[in-house]
């Protein structure tokens, strides 16, 4: 990460204390309000605000001659909500999960080419794995990955990854775009993706998707347990299959009440 100079900091510090500003104020504020609540010199403000309106941040009403919270602050609020509601939906199911499969189950977001781990729940039997709450782990060379890139286009595909070092965990790994391109279109036709060992070899993992109401991809859950449960025969690829893709369709149908 680059040196933060101190003016930086001193803006960044004046631009989040305006929105909290703002976010107690339903009716907003005028420039003299803000300018006297904060003490901020007012030719600082003056660009501050303007920078901060361009981002939609805010909104100023030449009206009343006041800003209010705008259109982004709105949108990522909805997206914390979502997110908060998704993993409260999601843990009951992916619980379940865990009880029936024996396997460590996640929920994890698309966060630029990573997957976020949103939420986990460990096996009931001792295994270590290198996901856990909070964690990215590559999109490419994980099942949750794959199938949270199910919401993206091609060309979204390619512009997320077109500057990406595609790095090989083993010889399993997906290590170009194109054939993330042909695994994607896979995962769409068949509903599921699977990870056998790209990541880290010992590990099958399976995930599916979870939409909202209009059909795009919010999020995904997946199962992972080690390849030596399948050759043992304490689970089947078919099992696994079969209960992330029912348990990510009932997520995704109780969340619908909530997008």
């Amino acid at each position: 990460m680059s040196e933060v100079g101190p003016g930086e900091v001193k803006s960044s510090v004046r631009t989040l204390q305006i929105l909290k500003l703002l976010s107690a104020q339903q009716h907003g504020l005028t420039f003299t309000e803000i300018q006297k609540s904060l003490d901020i010199p007012k030719s600082s403000l003056f660009v501050l605000l303007s920078t901060i309106e361009q981002e939609k941040w805010i909104e100023f009403d030449p009206k009343l001659n006041r800003f209010t919270l705008g259109i982004q602050a709105w949108e990522s609020t909805q997206q914390y909500l979502n997110s908060s509601q998704l993993i409260s939906i999601a843990e009951s199911h992916i619980t379940d999960m865990m009880n029936d499969l024996h396997s460590s189950v996640h929920l994890a977001v698309l966060s630029g080419c990573d997957a976020l781990y949103l939420a986990q729940i460990k096996s009931d039997r001792s295994y270590d794995l290198p996901s856990r709450v909070g964690v990215r782990l590559p999109a490419q060379a994980t099942a949750l990955g794959k199938s949270l890139l199910t919401g993206c286009s091609d060309a979204e595909i390619t512009k997320l990854f077109g500057n990406f070092v595609f790095k090989k965990f083993n010889s399993s790994t997906i290590s170009n775009l194109e054939d993330l391109l042909k695994e994607v279109h896979k995962v769409k036709l068949q509903g599921f993706s699977e990870s056998n060992g790209e990541l880290v070899e010992r590990f099958y993992c399976v995930a599916a998707p979870v939409t909202d109401r209009s059909g795009k991809v919010v999020a995904a859950i997946s199962s992972t347990v080690p390849k030596r449960y399948l050759s043992e025969k304490i689970v089947s690829k078919d099992r696994m299959q079969e209960c992330v893709q029912d348990e990510a369709r009932q997520v995704s149908e109780e969340f619908w009440a909530y997008s």
